[in-house]
């Protein structure tokens, strides 16, 4: 069977699956709303494994992104995210913004214009880096950030510099020639310029800019 089909027969199970295991988390387990979030934003980030090993086509690897952005768009505009108890709009903003970032990628990667691997790291970043993030800075960040336009803590921050660096050193270390000593130096500029746009982008919007400046940083090094 084509690749291409393959991979879209396990795309949409795939995100059946999280937004149901994030469900069942909230009402079994009552996990807040911003976990739940959190928990579909980090799950979905994982579609790019099924992007980069089953895909060969723009058009087929296209289809994934497109319908998580019209999916994501009616949860959000249409207040289904009401029964969940994710009636924050603007915090839904960003269930959005991510998958518009993973059809940028994905449009870029097939043009040659940023490689696979920086699309890879700079999707990851924002998946695990934010989503931890979040994470970590709602349940124990108590002192935050001198930010009149974002509630963000020095906890969440840190976090998402460790889990950036973490991410783009085994990415690095694994997937490229550079040697040990580029690979941290690298590894640290990224985790310093994805916690600080994470940091100081507003309205969600560090959905796009943070993996968008990861992936073109990382093209740049290598």
């Amino acid at each position: 069977m084509n690749s291409n089909i393959v991979g879209l027969l396990i795309s949409f199970p795939f995100l059946a699956l999280v937004i149901a295991v994030g469900i069942l988390l909230k009402h079994r387990f009552s996990i807040s709303s911003e976990s739940m979030r959190k928990f579909v934003h980090i799950g979905v980030s994982n579609w790019w494994f099924i992007e980069v090993n089953f895909f060969t086509s723009l058009g087929y690897a296209l289809i994934g992104p497109i319908f998580f952005i019209i999916a994501n768009s009616l949860f959000t505009f249409l207040g289904w995210g009401k029964a969940l108890g994710m009636d924050d709009r603007k915090r839904n903003y960003g269930l959005i913004y991510f998958p518009i970032t993973l059809l940028i990628l994905v449009v870029m990667q097939y043009q040659g214009i940023v490689s696979s691997l920086a699309c890879s790291i700079g999707v990851l970043i924002m998946g695990y880096g934010d989503g931890l993030a979040a994470l970590f800075g709602t349940k124990w960040g108590n002192k935050k950030l001198p930010l009149s336009f974002a509630s963000k803590s020095y906890l969440g921050t840190l976090v998402m510099a460790i889990v950036s660096f973490a991410i783009t050193f085994i990415g690095l270390g694994a997937y490229s020639s550079l040697g040990l000593g580029s690979v941290f130096g690298i590894s640290l500029v990224i985790a310093l310029v994805s916690a600080a746009a994470e940091a100081l982008t507003p309205l969600g919007l560090d959905n796009i800019t943070v993996p968008l400046l990861a992936a073109f940083l990382l093209e740049v090094f290598l």
